[in-house]
């Protein structure tokens, strides 16, 4: 079982992610196998923007969930 939980993929193809255990947050890019670290707020930034489809309620995030819920109700 894998402690990796997508809660957002971009049109771009890249996901915003958390690493359970960890308790990171990561841009990854399954074509490049590429990853760029995140804070809460960045990956709130990029789960709310208009080409994102965003998974809300899932494990750990929360937090996540509560900033893109408040990001997307400002636009």
């Amino acid at each position: 079982m894998s402690d990796r939980t997508v809660h957002a993929t971009r049109a771009n193809g890249s996901e915003v992610v958390r690493y359970d255990r960890a308790g990171k947050w990561f841009l990854e890019w399954a074509v490049t196998a590429r990853r760029k670290p995140l804070t809460v707020a960045e990956a709130a930034e990029l789960a709310a923007a208009g080409d994102a489809a965003w998974y809300p309620n899932r494990p750990g995030g929360q937090a996540f969930d509560a900033r893109v819920r408040k990001l997307r109700g400002a636009s």
